[in-house]
């Protein structure tokens, strides 16, 4: 069974790894990350992948094992001689909570952390401009929402951009500025950086308006101010479980809490859900009930979901939160193994 499950859930990060490397480089093409830093990011964010793959892993690890041992008929012969479903709890949820404990550290402890340093790295590149950042023919977001910038082409070496066009806002003005060419320079003393624009001209206020001006310029320097940490808004999933402990008085951060602990719950409630849906006969096939299980599977996941926004939206007291979905999930398996026991006594009566 762990050799089954070991499996599953190398595929299953093969493939999520493949989607987190593709997104990765989506970014860098639109150049909201720098190309240098894709496998770091990839590397970090693959660690908030796990806690959504063990769940799913471990319950078809489970499923595939025990359905591979029904189509031996070995599991048959043991149900012979007295060793049924409900003796299969106990090896199941031995292997369950290892994956629980698994899942657990994850969801707590490294996805948090991961998801952290994954955003503030991305938001530091995105809130600091770069040459390299700059796609040719796509417009640039400028940092801190000064604006937008647009250039043509871009140098070789990646240090200079061509045909440049931008559009500022400052002082709730807007300024529009094109130039034939632009670079980033950093003063040596203070440490600023400036967006230098060449041979250019600046447009300030509304065509047609008494303020209206166009201004020509050889060199026009737009200051940028240092991307700070103090301005990164992290996303809920990146605060760690001990501020969420710590401040659970909030209710975003009680439904954040339960969900990471629910979620290494479920893995005991998935393994004895893939008892009764493994049992298969040489005849059927090995795959005869896959599907049925892990359609069982995408409605749990959604009920979670549905769980998780009552919980946000005060529909369902805290003490309830998400725990029904786990109840009414091992109450179908137990009543599931309870029919499948049944059906055996009848059989052998007859």
């Amino acid at each position: 069974m762990l050799s089954t499950l070991l499996g599953v859930l190398l595929v299953l990060m093969l493939i999520a790894s493949t989607g987190q490397l593709v997104e990765q480089f989506s970014k860098v093409a639109e150049g909201t990350i720098k190309a240098d830093t894709v496998m770091t990011l990839f590397g970090i964010y693959s660690l908030t992948t796990v806690p959504f793959i063990v769940p799913l892993a471990l319950y078809l690890g489970v499923l595939l094992a025990l359905s591979r041992l029904y189509m031996n008929t070995e599991l048959t012969v043991l149900e012979a001689c007295g060793f049924g479903p409900w003796r299969l709890i106990g090896p199941v949820l031995w292997v369950a909570l290892g994956a629980a404990i698994v899942q657990g550290v994850f969801t707590l402890w490294l996805s948090p952390w991961a998801s952290f340093q994954g955003e503030r790295m991305e938001k530091l590149t995105e809130k600091s401009l770069g040459i390299e950042g700059i796609t040719p023919g796509r417009f640039r977001t400028l940092p801190d929402g000064l604006g937008v910038i647009y250039a043509e082409r871009i140098s070789e070496d990646r240090r200079e951009i061509f045909n440049v066009f931008a559009r500022i806002r400052q002082d709730r003005r807007e300024t529009l500025l094109v130039a034939e060419r632009a670079h980033l320079e950093q003063a040596a003393e203070t440490g600023i950086r400036y967006l230098v624009l060449e041979n250019g001209q600046r447009y300030e206020g509304m065509p047609g308006a008494a303020d209206f001006a166009v201004i020509r310029f050889e060199q026009h320097g737009l200051r940028l101010r240092a991307p700070s940490e103090r301005d990164i808004h992290y996303h809920l999933r990146a605060v760690s479980s001990d501020v969420l402990w710590q401040q659970r008085a909030r209710r975003s951060y009680q439904v954040e809490l339960q969900w990471r602990l629910a979620s290494a719950v479920l893995c005991l409630v998935l393994a004895v859900l893939a008892i009764p849906f493994s049992r298969t006969s040489p005849r059927s096939g090995r795959y005869g009930r896959l599907a049925l299980a892990f359609v069982f599977y995408l409605v749990i996941n959604n009920l979670m979901n549905v769980a998780r926004a009552w919980l946000e939206a005060g529909t369902v007291p805290t003490a309830l939160g998400m725990w029904w979905v786990h109840g009414a999930v091992l109450a179908l398996a137990l009543v599931l193994i309870h029919r499948q026991m049944g059906g055996w006594r009848r059989l052998r009566r007859r």
